[in-house]
């Protein structure tokens, strides 16, 4: 029995109809994706890479890393379902791959729900301690910090 490749017959298996939905049969070397779908996808990424630069232009504070990592996430998540071909995959997988980006963003969310919870007590530790933050001193020209001038 030979392995199928991409130059043959569109019937990959006897008995076994070509469908977009492909679950790894036994005796083929997976799914392989049509040049179209991969022009599609080529073109998603160029065009949230372009949006990417431009929010990073936009200054609209604390949403642009906001803006940043939701257009990263849905890269991730393209790359991961076309190149990795968590499309075509058992379904299991895919619940995997949701279930982790969906701890993640509960965990960063909860980080940085946390993060602004205690705020409030470090400027009044602040305040009543006297503490100021630390001066940067900046030095004219040069590339570096020699010394002796």
């Amino acid at each position: 029995m030979s392995l199928p490749y991409a130059t043959e017959e569109p019937s990959v298996v006897q008995g076994h109809v070509v469908h977009e939905e492909h679950e790894g049969l036994p005796g083929t070397i997976g799914h392989v994706s049509s040049w179209k779908s991969l022009v599609k996808v080529l073109s998603a990424l160029i065009f949230l890479t372009v949006l990417t630069v431009a929010v990073a232009q936009l200054d609209l504070g604390r949403l642009n890393v906001v803006g940043a990592l939701g257009i990263a996430c849905v890269k991730a998540s393209i790359v991961a379902l076309w190149f990795m071909h968590l499309r075509y995959d058992k379904r299991f997988n895919f619940w995997i791959f949701i279930s982790s980006v969906a701890f993640v963003a509960w965990m960063v969310g909860y980080i940085l729900f946390d993060s602004t919870l205690y705020q409030h007590n470090i400027k009044e530790y602040r305040e009543t301690h006297e503490i100021t933050a630390p001066k940067i001193h900046e030095h004219d020209g040069g590339e570096g910090h020699e010394s002796g001038e």
